[in-house]
């Protein structure tokens, strides 16, 4: 039975980082192209005009009884950044920028190049510009901390990257250590502008996923560098880290026990890795998720709304006050607006503590 919410969307999320009772279950739909697409915004505006990019997911938000806030994103990042090109697409409403022209073709093109000025590289001035918009209305402020193996493979494209795992190692490392160093120069940049305390990090780790590489190369390629840079940013002063953990993960889970996000951190997980696996391993941390996105996107009403009430019973077992339900990754620009309304329903019909 849906009943009143007790509680503000603020005082919700405050809650669960300050580890505080909350009235029911948080909920965040996920998806950039679908706010643009839902308010009547081109899916390009949500990376190039932070403005419209905020106010689509603002409205859709509010639309959807949401506790989610507004936050920038940029498909590709470490392309644009590192001095290669980004297509703007013909059709606005099509999809989001591309990368054009990589800076990286051979492992030679690593040794030319540079640390970019964070102030402006790539999308960076469009991420600042917006969180200049998240403080002034009051909503959590971000930037783009990404994901060292993920932006550091779109130097080159993750195919050849993946290939220098077998063939260059030295070369992948090389381009971690590079990305790293950007990201914490990004970092520093917003922590400088905004204040020790006031920033949340947030990043993805796609590319890292058990569907492109083992976890032994996990380790080896990349934990240790995220490790680092979490370590770092919140030795900086970030608030703390929402990580993205996208995909099969399940092979990584061990050593991700073992990076710090924060006190806490808040971690999401595609339907790969179940809320149970998720709850267990991160016990210290709130736990998001793992609505799966092609279910949202292509099944009937009845199927999301059933998915998502198993879900949140899930999180309520084994996540209970620190489970937030999410799409397992970013839905579909074209999925229908009622099956988002059928997880909105789902969570204030059985979401309930």
């Amino acid at each position: 039975m849906k009943r009143q919410d007790q509680m503000t969307h603020k005082e919700r999320l405050r809650a669960l980082y300050e580890r505080k009772p909350t009235d029911r279950v948080a909920f965040i739909h996920r998806g950039y192209g679908f706010c643009a697409k839902n308010t009547g915004y081109a899916i390009a505006d949500i990376y190039e005009n932070p403005e419209k990019s905020y106010l689509a997911q603002a409205y859709t938000a509010e639309q959807y009884n949401s506790d989610g806030e507004p936050f920038y994103t940029f498909v590709s990042y470490g392309a644009w950044e590192f001095g290669g090109e980004i297509h703007w697409p013909v059709d606005r409403y099509a999809s989001g920028p591309s990368v054009a022209r990589r800076p990286v073709s051979s492992p030679e093109d690593l040794d030319k190049l540079t640390l970019p000025d964070p102030k402006t590289a790539g999308c960076v001035p469009y991420a600042m510009e917006f969180a200049k918009l998240q403080e002034k209305h009051g909503t959590q402020i971000a930037f783009l901390c990404g994901s060292p193996f993920t932006h550091a493979a779109n130097l080159c494209g993750t195919e050849t990257f993946l290939k220098w795992i077998i063939r260059n190692p030295e070369s992948v490392h090389k381009a971690m250590r590079l990305m790293t160093d950007h990201i914490l120069s990004v970092a520093r940049y917003f922590i400088d502008t905004f204040g020790k305390g006031r920033v949340l990090a947030r990043s993805a780790a796609p590319t890292e996923s058990n569907a492109l590489i083992s976890p032994k190369q996990f380790n080896e390629f990349a934990a240790p560098y995220i490790e680092e840079l979490h370590a770092k940013v919140l030795e900086m002063g970030a608030e703390r880290i929402y990580c993205h953990i996208c995909g099969d993960h399940n092979g990584n889970l061990e050593r991700w026990a073992k990076i710090p996000f924060g006190n806490p951190g808040m971690l999401s997980f595609g339907h790969e890795v179940s809320i149970e696996t998720a709850a267990k391993t991160f016990p210290d941390h709130i736990i998001c998720g793992n609505l799966d996105p092609k279910i949202i996107a292509q099944g009937t009403p009845q199927e999301v709304y059933e998915s998502a009430v198993r879900i949140i019973e899930e999180g309520k077992k084994y996540a209970p006050g620190r489970f937030v339900l999410m799409s397992g990754c970013e839905i579909p620009a074209n999925t229908p607006g009622y099956n988002i309304y059928m997880m909105q329903k789902a969570v204030e019909e059985t979401g309930w503590y």
